[in-house]
């Protein structure tokens, strides 16, 4: 049950992470450096969580 909640969780991360890359484009159209680093940043932090996730299913450590 645990491998199927993590599965759940690096769904909605990646969700997440299609969120921020789209916010990425916008702030690059407007223009705007410190709202591209904000998210190019939140980027970094849910691919991190990802790594972090996929590494505990690995060595079968469940719920991240």
């Amino acid at each position: 049950m645990k491998k199927h909640s993590s599965v759940v969780t690096i769904v909605l991360t990646l969700l997440s992470g299609r969120t921020a890359i789209n916010r990425i484009r916008e702030a690059r159209e407007d223009g705007d450096p410190w709202e591209v680093l904000d998210a190019a940043l939140n980027v970094a932090v849910l691919v991190t969580g990802i790594i972090v996730i996929v590494r505990r299913l690995r060595r079968g450590e469940g719920e991240a």
